[in-house]
């Protein structure tokens, strides 16, 4: 896993390495610049024809003055222009800003009206575009003159890098503060930013390469990027010896009249993940429309007016049970899903109908959580989450970690907040993030089919964050394999293709990655305990 670093960490990183580390910020902006500078030629060769640089007066500037050294050493042609007064360059801006005057680099300086100009005569026949307007440090809208500036960025036909994360982008929510840039590389700084792997922040960042400023980000920080190879670590290979009673009897309590499919695909999920037995508990002649699906999984009824009673009873001796898929909203199903909420002695995945119920229950009805005497791991969608936490979506949706984290406090267990950018939050203020985003995977079902993966790993004994984050990670990865394009997929095609995502997993986790971050930037399982 890779370290995230929010905006308040990343100022507590430079901060610690100037003051403990007694590393001058000078030299950490050349590092970053330097980095930079070979990213670019790294990624991007054949666009260093005539290569312009854009820069603040902040420090973000100052990287990209350090760029333009490097890639003038290189014999690279460039322009360089600061929209903003030189009075107003930061201290360790300045100095990269007067180093490049000194080597007869011309800087041009352009300020409030003149900007739009100035800039557009500096464009003309750009190759590449490098943005050093704003950085990690931007808080607020960004109107006038310098919106206009990153639009007609946007509108040349050269490629953009952006330095640290696009020129817009809130460093903690990926949220649009007015304008953004629009890269084709962002090359971030000590450690990748949230808001690079939150839309529509994501969809702003193109490809993302993280530069070593010279020191280690925080070690303890709580938030990490999953990878695949994290898979290799928490899914090792079975023993030869192993079976089905070893693998664990997992139960499905969903499915309804018109909604079996829910739980049918929560089950094949299930097993995909490596469940050794899978039991679709569905109410009524529900089950009976199951039976005519099914080959590898059991199937029981849940009667009406027995519900309760026959689910406890089934749930005695397994090993974990996902909780909602196409369950039912009416009085019954909503009693069901509330007291083996609170009262179940096993692991359990709360989706869907059980999410409604509890999100139907008032208040305190996550509250309810907190007192199971087993793991329970809630995975709304936006739209279930703004009705758990009394919000609107677009507020949901406006600050994800946010609401992912104020729902597992409230629940005091693990969260997983689907879509695009997936998150996964505990009660103690640890995260995890899949920087996969797949359209193909918006179609019904794709919640099922995770709920179960899930299921099965909880039902195999892994700590309940550990294996949401796995859950997560194999579910992208097992879309990633089996679409084709970006629509189209199914959530049953994707069930199928997860033992095959698992494999590529391990063997990419043999492998060298190529432009792996450095060694800093990983940290062993052992630091989410």
């Amino acid at each position: 896993m890779r370290i995230l670093l929010d905006r308040a960490s990343s100022r507590a990183m430079d901060a610690d390495a100037i003051e403990r580390l007694g590393v001058s910020g000078l030299q950490l902006m050349e590092n970053a610049g330097r980095g930079a500078a070979e990213g670019i030629l790294d990624s991007l060769p054949d666009a260093l024809g005539q290569v312009v640089l854009v820069g603040g007066p902040g420090n973000n500037g100052g990287d990209a003055w350090v760029v333009a050294r490097h890639l003038w050493l290189r014999g690279i042609r460039l322009r360089a222009i600061l929209l903003g007064s030189i009075e107003a360059l930061s201290s360790d801006s300045a100095s990269n800003f007067s180093a490049l005057r000194a080597l007869g680099i011309e800087v041009e300086c352009a300020q409030g009206e003149g900007i739009l100009g100035a800039l557009d005569a500096a464009l003309e026949g750009a190759t590449l575009i490098v943005d050093g307007l704003f950085g990690t440090g931007l808080d607020r809208p960004i109107e006038g003159p310098l919106a206009l500036a990153i639009r007609a960025m946007n509108e040349a036909p050269a490629p953009i890098v952006a330095l640290d994360l696009p020129s817009g982008i809130d460093a903690d929510t990926g949220a649009i503060l007015g304008a953004a840039t629009e890269a084709t590389l962002t090359v971030t700084f000590g450690a990748a930013k949230r808001g690079l792997y939150q839309h529509p922040g994501a969809a702003r960042a193109g490809q993302i390469r993280v530069a070593s400023i010279g020191v280690p980000p925080p070690r303890s920080a709580p938030m990490r990027l999953l990878e695949s190879a994290d898979l290799a670590t928490w899914l090792p290979p079975r023993a030869a010896h192993f079976h089905k009673g070893l693998a664990g009897h997992i139960v499905v309590i969903g499915g309804s009249v018109g909604k079996t499919g829910a739980a049918l695909l929560a089950g094949l999920g299930a097993l995909g993940a490596g469940a050794g037995l899978v039991t679709l508990a569905a109410r009524d002649e529900a089950r009976r429309v199951l039976e005519s699906k099914v080959i590898e999984l059991m199937t029981a009824e849940l009667s009406a007016g027995s519900a309760l009673g026959q689910a406890r009873a089934l749930l005695e001796g397994k090993r974990a049970a996902v909780l909602g898929p196409g369950l039912g909203l009416d009085p019954e199903g909503r009693a069901l899903c509330l007291a083996l909420a609170e009262e179940a002695e096993l692991p359990l995945v709360l989706d869907a109908d059980a999410l409604s119920a509890l999100a139907n229950a008032g208040e305190g009805g996550l509250g309810r959580l907190r007192a199971a005497p087993c793991a329970r791991v809630l995975t709304p969608h936006p739209g279930e989450a703004a009705r758990l936490l009394g919000r609107s979506v677009s507020e949901v949706q406006g600050d994800r970690h946010a609401a992912a984290q104020a729902l597992a406090e409230r629940a005091g267990q693990p969260v997983v907040l689907k879509g695009a950018g997936t998150i996964v939050a505990c009660p103690e203020g640890r995260a995890l993030v899949c920087g996969h985003s797949l359209p193909a995977m918006g179609a019904a079902g794709m919640g099922d089919v995770l709920a179960g993966i899930l299921g099965a790993l909880l039902g195999g004994g892994a700590d309940a964050f550990e294996a949401a984050g796995a859950a997560v990670e194999l579910h992208a990865l097992a879309a990633q394999l089996a679409s084709q394009s970006d629509r189209g997929l199914l959530a049953s095609e994707l069930a199928r293709a997860i033992p095959a995502a698992l494999e590529r997993a391990r063997i990419a986790a043999a492998l060298p990655r190529p432009g792996a971050p450095i060694p800093e930037d990983r940290a062993p399982l052992g630091g989410l305990r």
